[in-house]
């Protein structure tokens, strides 16, 4: 790749989140630099594991309107891109003006092409997603996650734990040295700080944000269902889960909305006996779903406290197989 290119965007390895941040910010300032590139040469980001690039769902209707922009002015800010393999580029930030020139025919795309390590890669993509001004709050939260989870090198799932380890030990007022080091506080303080949060609000009430059941979760990181429908699903009963969250692909909430009442006025003819049923069968597999969330924290298992939990666990359990007996 020419010289010309590499230098247009400086993003190195162990930057802050400030820097890169501000280098994200200015990508609109370089149109008058960037190149034409063919929209057909571009791809997705690709990336290795269990690294996943951050933007998953496309609102159809935000699309449309996009698409009308482009149309009549053009792509005002260009894509960023690093090369990939057989001479393809992997998109960084702008896989929506990416995906709508791809349906509009269009035949190139403005970009500023870059070579950037996987990491930095996925850090400057969740960056960009970050300053999406329509970023919904799960998709903010999440992009939060994996980016602290980047830089303290822990799976989302430790980082979770720590975070909450420490909001408990500074209610208390004990030292939270032995979940963090200093060094790595700073850096939790300073990425939520970079979009506006404390540590204490962000576990608070973003976190909890991210306990939907697993399905629903799951179905949001794939794209199957937007973040917003995802929370309207989750509050129904859970035996209609899987049905709405296959109903409600491509549908807006006023839909899924409308499509919940007409469910709910179909199932208010059900006998007692059936809903007794029903409310066994959430019961248990309720629990059923976080003992098999719980199994996969082998950190969590490890604990002493939790070791202790799960003897009255099985206490409890045993007083309720003598029920049967009673």
């Amino acid at each position: 790749m020419p010289d010309m290119f590499s230098s247009a965007i400086t993003v190195q390895e162990n930057e802050t989140i400030a820097q890169l941040k501000a280098e994200i910010e200015g990508l609109k300032s370089l149109a008058s630099s960037a190149f034409e590139l063919s929209v057909s040469s571009i791809i997705p980001l690709q990336l290795p594991g269990s690294l996943k690039q951050p933007r998953l769902y496309f609102d159809p209707q935000k699309m449309d309107r996009l698409k009308d922009s482009i149309n009549k002015h053009g792509v005002l800010e260009p894509i960023l891109v690093r090369p990939g393999i057989d001479g393809r580029y992997e998109i960084i930030s702008g896989e929506r003006r990416w995906r709508c020139c791809s349906s509009l025919k269009k035949q190139t795309i403005p970009a500023i092409v870059r070579e950037m390590e996987d990491s930095t890669a996925l850090e400057a993509a969740l960056i960009a997603h970050l300053l999406n001004e329509e970023i919904t709050v799960i998709e903010q939260s999440e992009s939060i996650l994996s980016l602290l989870s980047l830089r303290l090198n822990l799976n989302s799932e430790e980082v979770k734990n720590c975070l909450y380890q420490i909001k408990n030990a500074e209610v208390r007022g004990n030292e939270n040295s032995r979940i963090f080091t200093q060094e790595e506080l700073s850096t939790v303080v300073e990425i939520l700080g970079e979009f506006g949060m404390k540590l204490s609000s962000f576990v608070s009430n973003r976190l909890p944000m991210l306990n939907l059941a697993p399905n629903i979760l799951d179905a949001v990181r794939n794209g199957l269902v937007s973040p917003t429908n995802a929370v309207i699903i989750n509050r129904q009963p859970f035996d209609r889960h899987d049905i709405l969250l296959e109903d409600a692909k491509g549908l807006t909430k006023q839909e899924l909305m409308a499509l919940i009442k007409s469910k709910s006025s179909i199932s208010s003819t059900t006998t007692a006996s059936s809903v007794k049923t029903f409310t066994e069968l959430v019961i248990t597999d309720r629990v059923l779903e976080r003992i098999k969330a719980i199994k996969k924290n082998k950190k969590l298992l490890d604990s002493p406290k939790a070791q202790k939990r799960f003897v009255q666990i099985e206490r409890l359990l045993e007083e309720i197989e003598s029920l049967s007996s009673g």
